[in-house]
């Protein structure tokens, strides 16, 4: 059944709650991903807090740009890297299991993942058709509002919700398009132009719903981070801390690297989940699911052992895993010397 405007919402935290435990495999998978690209910079940064808790700010910035940094540069952009696979990965994965639940031809998070894989390029194809008009909206709606409150008032809220509503809409289809429509970026923009037409309401709702969620992730990231600070501080651990003391910020760190990634993949789903809904309720396109469902091209369970091929961690994963224990342990070496 296609869901009214007004039950949308609704109709979308229902179908969050019926996947919920497909969701929470493929966000431990997320979380992974992120703790072994995203872990070895976090790590690398806390252990320069410790080893220059010593020095002057002048001190630390040149140890920082100096010809001891390559490795600590290498660990930014594996951590760029591994934050864009995950966002990518997230956004497919969920799409395609909240659209199996929503047609009632459920697939499994591995399933789920084999679909996001077949399709990862073509997502990053569509985030780029979608994300230049929007940024360029945004900016030239901050510069109006710039221009009439003052560079010192934060816009930033407003103008993403107006570009959203004003440039986002004809576009809030793109994705499902793509993991659930099985068709090519350019083909899911023009079938998002038409779907939009048909409920213009329901597609300015999809695209500012996904704008607050992000944003509201954002929030909640630095507010954890403010409270993990305070309690911290207030249990006297620090870079100054004893043995014991720092080895129990060390675990939290990573502990709190994969909480981040699976953090990451749960706002991804619930910010599309309205996409979903809608797309699915209009078009009742999931033919793209087939390629991983029983009897699929690329089902993931096809053989006795599943699939040959398949695995949860790839093997160019294992390798950035791999150079990022290299870089951490080159880094570590660097800034301890």
């Amino acid at each position: 059944a296609v869901e009214s405007t007004r039950r949308l919402l609704g109709a979308s935290f229902d179908l969050l709650t019926r996947t919920s435990g497909d969701m929470r495999r493929a966000s431990f998978y997320i979380g992974i991903i992120v703790l072994g690209t995203v872990g070895p910079f976090a790590l690398a940064s806390w252990w320069l807090r410790v080893a220059s808790r010593h020095l002057t700010q002048p001190k630390v910035t040149d140890l920082i740009r100096g010809d001891r940094s390559g490795w600590y540069v290498a660990l930014v952009w594996l951590a760029i890297v591994g934050l864009v696979v995950a966002a990518i990965e997230s956004r497919a994965t969920a799409t395609a299991i909240l659209g199996g639940h929503q047609a009632l031809r459920p697939v499994t998070a591995r399933q789920a993942l084999a679909r996001s894989r077949l399709v990862f390029w073509r997502v990053i194809v569509a985030s780029v058709i979608v994300g230049i008009p929007l940024a360029i909206g945004q900016l030239a709606l901050t510069a109006v509002f710039d221009t009439v409150l003052g560079s010192q008032t934060d816009v930033a809220f407003l103008t993403s919700t107006l570009a959203a509503v004003v440039i986002g809409a004809p576009f809030a289809y793109l994705l499902t398009g793509i993991v659930l429509g099985d068709v090519d970026p350019l083909e899911a923009t023009r079938r998002s132009f038409r779907v939009y037409r048909v409920r213009k309401l329901a597609a300015v709702l999809v695209a500012v719903f996904e704008t607050f969620a992000l944003l509201l992730v954002a929030f909640g990231l630095s507010s954890g981070l403010d409270v993990a600070l305070r309690v911290s501080d207030a249990l006297g651990l620090g870079p100054d801390s004893d043995p014991a003391g720092l080895a129990l910020v060390t675990m939290g760190v990573v502990a709190g690297v994969f909480a981040f990634g699976t953090l990451v993949y749960t706002a991804l789903a619930i910010s599309i989940a309205p996409q979903v809904v809608m797309f699915v309720g209009l078009t009742q396109a999931t033919m793209g699911l087939d390629h991983v469902r029983p009897g699929g091209d690329r089902d993931p369970d096809g053989g006795p052992r599943g699939r040959p091929g398949f695995r949860w961690i790839t093997r160019p994963m294992f390798l950035a895993f791999g150079l990022g224990g290299l870089g951490l342990a080159a880094a570590l070496a660097a800034f301890s010397r």
